[in-house]
């Protein structure tokens, strides 16, 4: 039952993150011609320093604010200014989130500020980079004039004022209250544990963002481009105003194949790569050899498309194109691809242009293809937000997009579906379901730049490919010799204290969190996709509880619904791509053997909880076994290294979680009342079964106990009272007086 209440906390503590709004939170500034003391009765608290400094009787008049205790905001002026006008003994801040009643004053730089006037025409970018937002607006003289403003300004642009100026209000404490009605919400983005920058959002696309934003808006999701973000969409509650700090979104980088619906070589007797069951129909399509792209697909310019089906369509949010052409003309409208309805690919008198069918062209401002040459395009489109245009791996322009129509045709290669047929020759035509980023769009481009007169086979090279076949024979000779000793599917022999081992170096830990650490100590988490991600602790969990995991069971798990041929393809491309990532990385390995998965690792790496098999053999999997006095402990730093995967969410998962976190409270709390272990080990058989279960009440008290006969007391009070907070968050409900009276 405690692990059910647990369970609902954790998922109750991440949801509400919203902050309530202090009236004193929000300043008003008088943008007009100030007078201190008459604009600060009126309820304006904030004002430019540089229009006040010049007055002695604006400095008269702060003096007597400060004698009355109430706050002002100056921003701007000279250092030389600001010391003129502050008393040596006035207590500053230059934090607007610092409310300490020592506080007299705030001063902040005009730098610290973005400026922003949320006018209902204004339909370009803000960028929110800097500390605080400073809103400029016309006057507000009415109540409706106020409303319409935060709705506006709150709700439609998404942007949560610091300092509102304007030259006159009609009502400032009703402007306060208005600002007070919702809460804040606050969220981040990370990338490898730092903020990741410039950070646009589905609910508001014109606005870029860095470091924590602040919103009144419920809902959040992160976007940016060539990243993937986990969860990829935030949902606030408003009952919840508790303060818990901003909501982190992960952001992880995509592999370059990722979302890729359509890779074509456009060679002869082709398929789509991406999707090898797309069934394809060439029509008066030529294949012939080019002196610079080896064999390419050539379109005479009135009758030769390519037509290319999948079996499922999937609804078009975002779409990049990336593709090697060499037109024989660039006069007029020649499509590259087009699919139905949705979107047209084009040149168009020399420009790029993509046209969102029956809703807008858009368009390179100028002249950038050449005729009878080969030039490598990119085009990547995001609806409602903008259209990025690309030459030979360059980012040329990017303009404002509109929106898309979904469609269920077919992709045309060549034409589209007014008959704007291209005349020239193609290479390697590729679509994402993804927005790519400037640096993948390079990448793309630069594969056949790297890969051009570079082959073993080119001409003159024979003898390095010769040496290269002798390495490659010498090194399988190694590789079989060694391999078999060298791995293994779990542990089962001690060779150095699992307490010494080096989980930050060639590992894989899922104790607080899936991480996977490389030779040199770097972390490549960001490496693996969610679903690479949870294939591979499918796979390690698998083998630590039951020998591994069958393929049906591991695509019934992962591709439900999916076509057993289906199945297999994925099953099969992403295990190659997590063995991509282990090679040289970390020395594990992915194997199929006695019908099952298995995840094996030699004996320089190592993964947490099959440390804890290499303790206790067997420990998941079998309930008879037991530890030894000399064991425990061991066991018990693993384990106090944290919960089991607190931050994956999956139907699967949640029995194995149950079972461990069973498992290792029947295999630790019989050691609370060994009086063969003295109070340090004690303390850390404690923590082990904190991490499983922090209600765990017997646990807490013998904490308090160990802790009282070491003479930490403060400690001891320490753990109650954050017992008690845990305790009242959890079941809603006071703690006993009794268990308060353990410190007193």
């Amino acid at each position: 039952m405690k692990n059910l209440f647990i369970l609902l906390f954790a998922l109750w503590s991440i949801g509400g993150v919203g902050q309530n709004k202090s009236r004193d939170s929000l300043w008003v500034l008088q943008s007009g011609r100030p007078n201190l003391i008459s604009d600060f009765q009126q309820g304006y608290n904030a004002f430019y320093l540089d229009s006040l400094a010049s007055s002695d009787t604006a400095k008269e008049s702060f003096r007597q604010q400060l004698i009355n205790n109430q706050k002002i905001l100056f921003i701007g002026g000279k250092e030389k200014v600001a010391k003129e006008f502050f008393p040596d003994s006035l207590k500053i801040s230059n934090n607007l989130s610092e409310n300490s009643e020592e506080i007299q004053a705030y001063h902040l730089s005009e730098s610290q500020f973005n400026y922003l006037k949320p006018d209902r025409v204004f339909l370009s970018s803000n960028s929110i980079c800097k500390d605080y937002n400073l809103i400029t607006a016309d006057s507000l003289k009415s109540k409706k004039e106020i409303d319409d403003f935060f709705d506006h300004l709150l709700y439609e642009r998404g942007i949560v004022p610091d300092v509102i100026g304007s030259p006159f209000i009609d009502d400032i404490p009703y402007l306060k209250s208005q600002y007070c009605k919702k809460p804040i919400y606050k969220a981040r983005v990370t990338y490898n544990g730092e903020e990741l920058r410039k950070i646009s959002w589905k609910e508001f696309p014109h606005l870029e963002t860095c470091g924590v934003f602040r919103t009144s808006d419920s809902t959040l999701s992160p976007q940016k481009r060539g990243y993937m973000f986990s969860p990829d969409i935030y949902n606030f509650t408003d009952k919840n105003t508790k303060i818990s700090g901003p909501k982190n979104f992960r952001a992880i980088k995509y592999e370059l194949d990722e979302e890729l619906s359509y890779s074509l070589p456009l060679k002869d007797g082709f398929s789509n790569l991406a999707n090898p069951e797309s069934k394809s129909t060439a029509t008066d399509v030529e294949f012939i050899k080019d002196i610079e792209r080896d064999e390419v697909a050539y379109f005479n310019g009135s009758s030769s498309y390519i037509d290319i089906r999948s079996e499922e369509e999937n609804k078009l949010e975002e779409i990049s194109i990336t593709a090697w052409v060499k037109p024989d003309e660039v006069d007029g409208s020649l499509s590259l691809v087009g699919k139905g309805e949705a979107f047209s690919a084009k040149i168009y008198n020399g420009r790029l242009q993509f046209t969102a069918t029956g809703i807008e062209d858009h368009a390179t401002s100028e002249s950038i293809i050449e005729k009878e040459k080969w030039n490598h395009v990119g085009f990547v489109y995001v609806p409602r937000q903008k259209l990025y245009f690309y030459l030979n791996g360059n980012l040329i322009e990017e303009i404002p997009a509109s929106d898309i129509r979904q469609t269920d045709h077919a992709l045309l290669i060549g034409t589209n579906l007014w008959g704007q047929y291209y005349s020239g020759a193609m290479s390697k035509l590729k679509i994402w379901d993804r927005a790519l980023s400037d640096e993948e769009i390079e990448n793309v481009y630069l594969e056949k730049e790297n890969k051009e007169d570079s082959g073993f086979l080119a001409p003159g090279n024979w003898w390095v490919f010769a040496l290269g076949l002798g390495l490659f024979g010498i090194g399988i000779f190694y590789f079989t010799k060694k391999r078999n000793p060298q791995l293994k599917a779990k542990a089962s022999e001690k060779s150095a204290p699992v307490f010494q081992k080096d989980f930050s170096r060639n590992s894989i830990t899922v104790l607080n969190g899936f991480k996977v650490w490389n030779h040199n100590g770097e972390d490549i988490t960001y490496k693996f996709s969610p679903r690479r991600r949870e294939l591979l602790i499918l796979i390690l969990l698998f083998t630590i509880r039951d020998g591994g995991i069958t393929s049906k069971k591991l695509s019934d798990i992962l591709w439900p619904g999916f076509t057993p041929k289906n199945k297999k393809n994925n099953r099969s491309t992403q295990i190659k791509e997590i063995r991509k990532i282990f090679n040289e990385q970390v020395s594990a390995e992915i194997i199929f053997e006695d019908k099952k998965w298995q995840l094996q690792i030699s004996e320089s790496a190592s993964i947490d909880v099959f440390s804890l098999d290499t303790i206790l053999p067997d420990f998941l999997a079998s309930k008879k076994a037991s530890l030894s006095e000399t064991e425990v402990t061991d066991f018990a730093r693993v384990v106090s290294r944290g919960a089991l995967l607190p931050q994956v969410e999956e139907e699967w998962l949640d029995a194995i979680k149950s079972e461990y976190n069973s498992r290792v409270l029947d295999l630790l709390t019989p050691f609370l009342e060994n009086e063969l272990l003295n109070n340090s080990e004690k303390l850390e058989i404690i923590e082990a079964i904190l991490a499983v279960d922090p209600l765990f009440e017997t646990a807490v008290k013998k904490k308090v106990s160990c802790l009282l006969r070491d003479g930490k007391y403060g400690s001891a009070k320490k753990v109650v009272e954050n017992y008690k907070k845990l305790y009242e968050s959890y079941y809603n409900e006071t703690i006993d007086r009794e268990f308060l009276k353990l410190v007193k």
